[in-house]
């Protein structure tokens, strides 16, 4: 199921970063469209690898210290807080990033699809480990 939201979220970054670009590029003269599409192009191929490594890094690091089933629901109360804030900041950043919004999404599909083939996540093998540790024997 995770996986299913991962690709909703991902269809639905890479939409609206293409949008976002179609209405910039609109504005370009034909000779600069051509040179600033293959700019693009070059930026995304780069920014779709980035996005794979640094999720699979941090990835890496979470499971060498994977956070206990109560690190969990905290760091989800504080995230929770923080998202109405972040969201707003957001808005506002797209559209100035509307010019690099395709080399954008490339790094979030490469997070995106990191994250998706992944075999454990850390979390599972935090409360597995807590699990372990806290189980009465019987």
């Amino acid at each position: 199921m995770a996986a299913v939201n991962m690709l909703i979220a991902a269809a639905i970054v890479c939409f609206v970063s293409l949008s976002f670009y179609a209405g910039f590029r609109d504005v370009l003269p034909s000779t600069v469209r051509r040179v600033w599409d293959g700019t693009q192009v070059a930026a995304s191929v780069v920014t779709l690898v980035w996005g794979w490594v640094s999720q699979r890094r941090g990835h890496r690091e979470a499971l060498l210290n994977p956070p206990t089933p109560g690190q969990i629901r905290q760091a989800r109360r504080d995230r929770n807080g923080r998202i109405p804030g972040l969201i707003a900041v957001g808005r506002g950043l797209m559209l100035f990033a509307a010019p690099v919004m395709p080399a954008f999404a490339a790094w979030c599909l490469g997070w995106f699809a990191a994250a998706i083939a992944v075999r454990e996540y850390p979390s599972e093998v935090g409360a597995r480990r807590w699990l372990e540790a806290h189980s009465t024997g019987t």
